[in-house]
């Protein structure tokens, strides 16, 4: 999974020796990972997530890893009722920071997958390698439903996200046009540029729970 080179180890907070690496998970969305009314809760507001990162990246920070939420909870509390766009908020604290590694958390299902491709190679150039995917299969029916997307059996979800990681793959590292035929997408004459940075690619990761949620992490 860490496929960088060694200049990149030397710089890069997540490619160190250390095997725990330890980060900040959620801040893109408002109340953090805390349901509560307090008034002090975590707004996740550009400056306080801009702030956060400046600190984290100081402080030693391995990385941060945003929630791809697209629609609140409501009610008392409106749990991640102001959430911030996942890549687009990466590629910010990547300029606001040197050394850690920001993910963008990405729903295979709503985005393209060459779109998607393309936006990941521009954060990893921004951040000059310290981008990182997190791949989302989704389960949240009420945010596939605003989108008008009707989400897929437990296991087809799977099937589908490893198509869409195969193309986004193979966007990276083929140097020729080429075509995609899968049981889902159906692509012709592909080719991207320019490829990630250094020629090798981001750090990838899934958090599936279940058994074929885990083959597919493994994979």
């Amino acid at each position: 999974m860490l496929a960088r080179s060694a200049s990149m180890r030397d710089r890069i907070a997540m490619y160190n020796p250390n095997v725990l690496k330890i980060g900040i998970f959620g801040a893109n969305c408002s109340s953090g990972r805390s349901a509560t009314k307090v008034p002090e809760r975590w707004s996740a507001s550009w400056p306080d997530c801009r702030r956060l990162a400046r600190m984290a990246d100081e402080a030693g920070i391995d990385f941060m890893l945003p929630i791809g939420r697209w629609k609140g909870y409501g009610g008392a509390t409106d749990f991640h009722g102001s959430t911030l766009e996942t890549i687009t908020w990466a590629v910010g604290l990547l300029c606001a920071t040197e050394r850690m590694t920001v993910f963008g958390s990405v729903h295979a299902p709503l985005f393209h997958p060459l779109i998607a491709a393309k936006e990941f190679v521009t954060a990893d150039h921004v951040g000059a390698g310290r981008f990182g995917v997190n791949l989302v299969v989704g389960w949240n029916e009420g945010e596939f439903e605003m989108f008008g997307v009707t989400q897929r059996e437990h296991d087809a979800r799977y099937a589908f996200a490893q198509e869409w990681l195969d193309v986004v793959k193979r966007s990276w590292s083929e140097r020729g046009e080429f075509d995609f035929e899968g049981q889902f997408l159906q692509l012709k004459g592909i080719r991207a540029f320019p490829k990630p940075y250094g020629d090798t690619r981001p750090i990838l990761m899934n958090a599936g729970s279940s058994q074929v949620g885990q083959e597919f992490a493994l994979r």
